[in-house]
């Protein structure tokens, strides 16, 4: 038995380590395993503590950004459900909550206002439920935020719906039993104001039948179709024959023809203008922009620079109407030194977003071109926490620019204010007609011109510049020349013959023998309606056929050009001291594709401008970004 002597063993076996290595990693793995099978259980009464503490002992210790909207509703649920959790089936949401979160979505998909995604805290769950919450106190926020947004949708949809049986009807009082008979005692007759609003139309100092409603003016419509060869003559209606107007002219109504070059497309009599724009009834405003005022403006931003009452609002939730909290009050004092909050107004609660101060946010909204939502989020907390220092800094930028201007505009002129996205048209120190634009991007940066109207053209054609033409253009009609034919592109030639796409006629277009062309009509990139203004730089303004741009808030999308939001009120507006110039005039010549241009003589000047800061007609001190980064402020940039 010499082999369990140890004196004769020489080796030990490595059996037993291996086995016990092997039993190690097997119950490591089924260890592994089944917890990746368990799901964790919420506890019925672990988030009671936090619940209550938010909703009874301590309010302000509420740690989400969103406020509560319904508070006393939302405390009410909780009450009688002791404290549990409603939405949720472990930490995950229950179908329940699954199926208020999707009619949320679709109720705030179709509502004009632009509050009713925060009421609802859309947003939040968006940012939120991202990844499922594994937290008590995260999954308690979003319990109750889901509460919330049920109480909202509960009563925007359906306190309209309530028709308390009991409740008598108004300003008619009830009658008395005599022994005649039923004698009304008294009765007053109906007041011939709107009804109350329901809650579907009315909520928290927003009124939809603002946003819904449509001027009540007087509509009228031309109910028969234009034959061009009746006013025009007869060689333009046979052979689709480009014509320019010459306003100079009045013997005829609709002034005389000058034949051009004859086009190879159909001439369409009658038709509808798409995009119509509507009557053009003009406005009245005063419009401003005097370098006095802007001076005037900087003495009070430099008075309040030295004064040091200014101070920056600290980083901080959201805030809108009916939010509560700290930041508030501080949001008051900063409104008043700007002006927008009326230091007349008593404060009530300084830590309450009331409607006062919601108007207030919305006057410094529309101030500074931000979306007047009335929603204190981070666009707006950034334009609040500009210092008066860099805003005087702005505003002698802005009186030098203004000052390179003459001191008189002129009775009749347009502005183009690139910062601000607009347009306006102004006669007499009237503003007549303002509308929005979209203009260059930052690499394409439209210039500051000053020059004048000179021609308005129908229809028109567009040449493509060569930079386009080479990085863009001629890519696509290599690949698809058939769909560039459709869209109207031709090869033209030195002696302006239309040439098809073929690989010959685009390799001389990109050496430069050859001019690409884009013939006038419904898919022309100029849109419907073009004014020339004659510059160095080849810009001018236009139709576009990209209309959703004019519903952003930054539009810097054209390769230089202005693109117009209203071009047929414009045309309306230049063209009719001329002459016989109406809306249902400037439609007809607004389909078919034959291009009319129309020599103005009357020249109207046109300021494309750079103003990041102006006073508006109403005394107001403008602000807006620095887009195209001439300022040097890092801070007033996008």
């Amino acid at each position: 038995m010499f082999y369990f002597n140890p004196k004769h063993r020489t080796r030990k076996s490595p059996l037993p380590l291996l086995f016990l290595g092997s039993l190690c990693v097997f119950v490591l793995f089924y260890a592994f395993t089944a917890n990746q099978k368990t799901v964790p259980v919420l506890p019925e009464n672990a988030v009671r503590p936090h619940l209550v503490r938010w909703l009874v002992e301590n309010p302000d210790s509420w740690p989400a950004q969103d406020p509560i909207f319904n508070p006393a509703a939302v405390k009410r649920i909780y009450e009688r459900t002791d404290y549990r959790l409603l939405w949720f089936d472990n930490y995950s949401l229950s179908d329940t909550a699954n199926d208020l979160l999707k009619q949320l979505t679709a109720s705030s998909s179709g509502n004009p206002s632009s509050m009713v995604d925060y009421r609802y805290h859309l947003g939040y769950f968006d940012r939120t439920l991202r990844d499922t919450p594994q937290r008590l106190q995260m999954a308690a926020v979003l319990d109750v935020l889901l509460t919330d947004a049920f109480v909202s949708y509960a009563q925007d949809t359906q306190l309209d719906k309530i028709r308390p049986k009991n409740r008598p009807r108004r300003d008619i009082t009830p009658v008395q039993n005599y022994d005649p008979g039923f004698r009304l005692v008294s009765f007053r007759p109906q007041r011939q104001s709107e009804p109350t609003p329901s809650g579907r139309l009315y909520f928290r100092g927003y009124d939809r039948r603002r946003a819904e409603s449509t001027n009540n003016y007087r509509r009228y419509r031309q109910q028969y179709q234009i034959d061009r060869s009746r006013h025009y003559s007869n060689d333009a209606a046979r052979g689709g024959t480009r014509s320019r107007f010459s306003t100079g002219r009045p013997p005829s109504r609709y002034g005389t023809l000058q034949h051009r070059q004859a086009g190879n497309s159909p001439n369409t009599t009658s038709g509808q203008a798409e995009n119509n724009e509507g009557p053009y009834y003009p406005d009245n405003a005063p419009y401003g922009g005097d370098a006095v005022a802007l001076r005037d403006q900087l003495v009070r931003l430099r008075d309040l620079a030295a004064s040091g009452r200014w101070r920056p609002m600290p980083a901080g939730p959201a805030m809108t109407i009916g939010a509560k909290h700290p930041h508030v009050a501080l949001l008051r004092d900063m409104l008043t030194l700007y002006g927008d909050f009326p230091s007349y107004y008593s404060y009530g609660e300084r830590n309450r977003f009331d409607r006062r101060l919601h108007e207030a946010v919305l006057r410094f909204q529309s101030r500074h071109g931000l979306k007047p939502d009335g929603i204190v989020g981070r666009s707006t907390r950034k334009r609040l926490n500009f210092s008066p220092t860099a805003r005087a800094r702005i505003v002698e930028f802005n009186i030098r620019r203004r000052e390179s201007l003459p001191n008189d505009l002129g009775s009749r002129f347009i502005q183009v204010n690139i910062p601000e996205y607009k347009l306006h048209y102004v006669e007499n120190d009237r503003v007549r007609l303002s509308m929005n634009v979209v203009v260059g991007k930052k690499e394409h940066a439209t210039p500051e011109i000053t020059t004048r109207v000179s021609r308005v053209v129908f229809n028109p054609t567009w040449t493509v510049p060569r930079s386009i033409l080479v990085k863009e253009i001629l890519p696509k009609a290599r690949a698809n020349p058939a769909g560039m034919e459709k869209l109207g592109y031709r090869v033209v030639s030195g002696s302006g013959e239309h040439l098809p796409l073929t690989n010959g006629n685009l390799s001389a277009a990109g050496a430069g023998s050859y001019l690409m062309r884009q013939m006038g009509g419904e898919e022309n990139i100029l849109g419907r309606i073009k004014f020339e203004i004659p510059n160095k730089h080849d810009i001018y303004l236009h139709d576009t056929r990209a209309r959703s741009l004019f519903s952003l808030t930054k539009r810097g999308y054209s390769h230089g050009c202005i693109r117009l939001e209203k071009p047929r009120h414009l045309a309306e507006a230049l063209l009719s001291p001329e002459g016989h110039w109406d809306q249902w005039r400037i439609d007809q010549l607004t389909v078919g594709d034959e291009t009319t241009e129309v020599n103005l003589t009357q020249r109207v000047k046109v300021y494309v401008t750079y103003w990041t800061a102006w006073v508006d007609g109403d005394g107001l001190l403008n602000f807006r970004p620095d887009i195209y980064d001439k300022d040097g402020l890092s801070a007033n940039q996008f």
